[in-house]
């Protein structure tokens, strides 16, 4: 009894497209893919805002109530010698000026 080859099917080629055709394609697929999804993509929004909270957000001149004061009224001996040269002499003004007070 001698053996029995089963040969493989032959896989078809794709058909080459140009870069218009492929960007055209895709933009098909596309539109096809959220049209399909498009209700489910809404379920999980609403499910996902349901479970996380916005942040409260003050709008137009309500917004620019509060500005953040200088936290750092202090500099050491290692911010003077690793800041850039233009950056010290400002620093040492601030110190002198008694703006800014100086720690070892």
């Amino acid at each position: 009894m001698g053996k029995i080859h089963i040969s493989k099917p032959k896989r078809r080629k794709k058909k080459r497209m140009t870069p218009e055709e492929a960007k055209a394609a895709r933009a098909d697929y596309q539109r096809k893919y959220y049209l399909a999804h498009k209700e489910k993509a809404k379920e999980y929004q609403r499910l996902y805002n349901l479970t996380h909270k916005k942040k409260q957000r003050l709008k137009g001149a309500n917004g620019v109530e509060y500005s953040r004061e200088n936290q750092k009224g202090t500099f050491n001996t290692h911010d003077l010698m690793h800041a850039p040269v233009e950056k010290t002499l400002k620093m040492l003004e601030k110190i002198i000026n008694g703006e800014r007070y100086f720690t070892m």
